[in-house]
């Protein structure tokens, strides 16, 4: 070819100079930013005609050469082999961030979530975009080192370099087996869209009850010695609040002038304030609450709970008689006021209950205006006195169904079989509760989780058969009597009185009695939810019943805070009055929300990303190696520019079989230099032009590239 052509004159090479990708000062190549040149452009190429190519591979170009701008700090730093460290610092740095950002919302609720799943995706994402950055560098980098250690053939080597971007490339069983890793890599560039898949799903929705243990602001409990130093004729207002405070008691008192020697107050009767408390609870359906007490104890939103302590009034129960017993026990060194012969099945009456005895007469003496007795002192000794707290006695027919129909007739048939007798018997103690408070739903629920009786309220026995002639109308007869609770005893005195006027509420309820045929009855109980409404029977259970309509009096205290007795829980020192609690008055107390929350699978999402930044980082040391064994600075490009750039004018093997083996080798120039290109097994070199080469590897062609 090159004797059919004239040779090139001089004024030419005047004018027009080779092209860089000819020319013996040209630093580096496209391809290969390095101080290394190669001729491997050869597998870049697309297929020219030979007609068109010979007579290009003879003419030297005349490309106009032109003053390259050096590489600016940037363009140096992208293409030195650390991107590769910062692709895979970007990716960690990511995948830091995703976890810690979902590890933030884990257990929060979920509000805007779908923007918080967006950006868990979108930074997943950027995350999987750097590691497949950082291993597409270093895939390419590895490669090359991979062809200039051993032979491929041409398909091999076509494996090699695209099966990063063409997955039919991953098939090819030479590439596996004399390069593994590097294929390996190219694996992952397929599979890494799985890194967003599986640790996007890692955060859900989940609706669930979550519980937090922390304090709220208005937790309130009971101290009822605030009752000891109340006195009717001062205003008791809390501190820093308006409304004054409300005792269980009205007075009466036995002379105006405080300073009279003979001058005390005595208990008459339950304040109204309390009465329709406990009146509410006693023909209601359970304890009664203030409104928004939930939201103002826990929070907008919130159920809670909380534990408080507390001392207040309760009946100590004990049963005396059940079944076919034919006599009833004697409880508290008395006898019951009544016998089995009066409960059905034996007698005709289903309930019968005795709640009266020993009860303190309000109607001490004969009295005028605010309860000041009509005679002068001295006063009677036990003016005033509570000498015993009556003793619940009931007795009741109990039956197995209560919605079954039952006898009316006592000797009908069935009517045996039908009643089982039951007696019980309590007594009024200072008991320490300690009580769990829930608010669920704007509803406050409770339950007693221990009563620890601690002393009887008055510590006497009540004397049945005698009666007392102590100058007062109360003929209430108890021993010993030294153990009397008298109004001169101040603040034992008052407690003492609101404990009676609470006891008294339920006395007054369940005292009497029901009677059948006809359901006579004589009580207030058949009104309250002591007594069924089908046959108007007890209810089972009836001795816990009963103490539980009391802990309910003694619950719905909470429902007007101006209770006397109504404290912060956190300082019961204090009377909370109708203030809403903050920072100086919270209590533990455990919040829980039912809602959709945020969940967070950290290990899954730490296992995707552990997978990955083993396999990027594997890669990019591939990479380094590759490169540090070629003594290169900055990577061979695989741009479209620079390829096309490079690969002007030549052409693939023609004639070449693809599985004939070749190999990236350094060969000896003409005129000495350094040259690369890869190489035939059988000793020939194909050049970027497509003309073959002596064994030797000297290039035919005026076009090899030399460095």
């Amino acid at each position: 070819m090159a004797s059919d052509d004239p040779p090139p004159k001089a004024s030419d090479h005047a004018v027009e100079a080779v092209s860089p990708l000819q020319s013996p000062d040209t630093p580096s190549s496209p391809i290969f930013r390095s101080k290394h040149g190669s001729l491997v452009d050869p597998l870049m190429q697309s297929s020219r005609s030979q007609t068109m190519l010979a007579p290009r591979a003879l003419q030297p170009s005349k490309t106009t050469i032109q003053s390259a701008r050096p590489p600016s700090f940037w363009d140096t730093l992208l293409h030195s082999k650390w991107s590769m460290v910062i692709s895979l610092a970007i990716g960690i740095a990511g995948a830091i961030g995703h976890h810690f950002l979902y590890w933030h919302l884990d257990g929060r609720e979920a509000k805007d979530q779908q923007w918080w799943l967006r950006l868990g995706q979108f930074i997943s994402f950027c995350s999987k975009a750097s590691f497949v950055l950082a291993l597409l560098m270093a895939h390419s980098q590895a490669a090359w080192r991979e062809v200039g250690r051993r032979s491929y053939s041409v398909k091999a080597v076509d494996s090699l370099f695209g099966s990063a971007h063409d997955a039919t490339e991953l098939f090819s069983l030479e590439a596996w087996k004399k390069s593994w890793l590097v294929m390996f890599l190219a694996i992952y560039v397929w599979a890494s869209p799985l890194v967003v898949i599986f640790s996007s799903a890692t955060l859900s929705v989940v609706s669930d009850t979550r519980h937090e243990k922390t304090t709220c602001p208005s937790i309130r409990t009971l101290n009822f010695s605030h009752e000891e130093t109340n006195d009717f004729r001062e205003l008791s207002i809390p501190e820093g609040q308006e409304l004054r405070s409300l005792s269980f008691s009205i007075w009466n008192t036995t002379s105006e002038d405080l300073y009279d020697p003979n001058h005390f107050d005595y208990w008459t009767k339950p304040s109204d304030q309390f009465t329709s408390i406990a009146t509410k609870v006693l023909y209601g359906k359970g304890a009664i609450a203030r409104e928004n007490v939930s939201m103002e104890v826990c929070g907008a939103g919130w159920n809670c709970s909380t534990t408080i302590n507390f001392v207040a009034p309760g009946y100590k129960c004990e049963e005396l008689a059940r079944g076919n017993d034919k006599q009833i026990k004697k409880f508290g060194g008395n006898e019951a006021p009544f016998n089995l012969s009066v409960i059905a099945p034996q007698g005709n009456w289903t309930y019968y209950a005795v709640t009266n005895e020993g009860e303190y007469d309000p109607q001490q003496v004969d009295a005028g205006d605010a309860g000041i007795p009509v005679d002068d002192p001295p006063f009677p000794k036990d003016l005033g006195a509570f000498r015993t707290e009556p003793v619940i006695w009931l007795g009741y027919a109990s039956v197995d169904n209560l919605t079954e129909e039952h006898p009316t007739e006592n000797g009908a048939p069935g009517w045996d079989k039908a009643y089982k007798s039951v007696v019980f018997a309590c007594e009024h103690y200072e008991t320490n509760y300690t009580v769990n408070l829930n608010y669920t739903g704007g509803l406050q629920e409770y339950e007693v989780i221990k009563r620890d009786y601690m002393r009887k309220i008055v510590d006497t026995t009540f004397v049945r058969d005698e009666d007392a002639d102590d100058g007062t109308r109360d003929k209430t007869k108890a021993v010993p009597e030294e153990n009397y609770v008298f109004p001169q005893d101040v603040s034992k005195y008052r407690l003492t009185a609101a404990y009676h006027a609470m006891g008294k509420q339920v006395r007054d309820l369940i005292h009497g009695d029901i009677k059948i045929p006809g359901t006579i009855t004589e009580s207030k109980v058949i009104s309250s939810r002591l007594i069924d409404r089908h046959e108007w029977l007890p209810v089972h259970h009836l001795q816990q019943e009963v103490r539980r309509l009391y802990e309910d009096i003694i619950i719905s205290l909470f429902s007007d805070p101006q209770i006397i007795a109504v404290s912060w829980a956190n300082d019961p020192s204090k009377r909370s009055g109708v203030a809403i609690g903050g920072k100086e008055t919270r209590y533990p107390c455990i919040r829980q929300q039912v809602g959709n929350f945020f969940l967070y699978q950290w290990q899954i999402l730490l296992s995707v990303y552990a997978v990955t930044l083993v396999i990027a980082s594997v890669g990019v040391v591939a990479g380094f190696l590759a490169m540090h064994k070629e003594g290169l600075q900055e990577q061979r490009e695989m741009k479209f520019s620079s390829i096309a750039e490079a690969t002007n004018g030549t052409r693939i093997f023609k004639d070449v079989d693809r599985d004939a083996m070749i190999r990236y080798v350094r060969l000896d120039g003409s005129l000495g230099e350094s040259t690369y290109g890869f190489k035939r097994e059988d000793g020939r070199y194909e050049s970027r032009s497509g003309v073959q080469d002596d064994e030797k590897g000297r290039s035919l062609s005026p076009e090899v590239r030399r460095v």
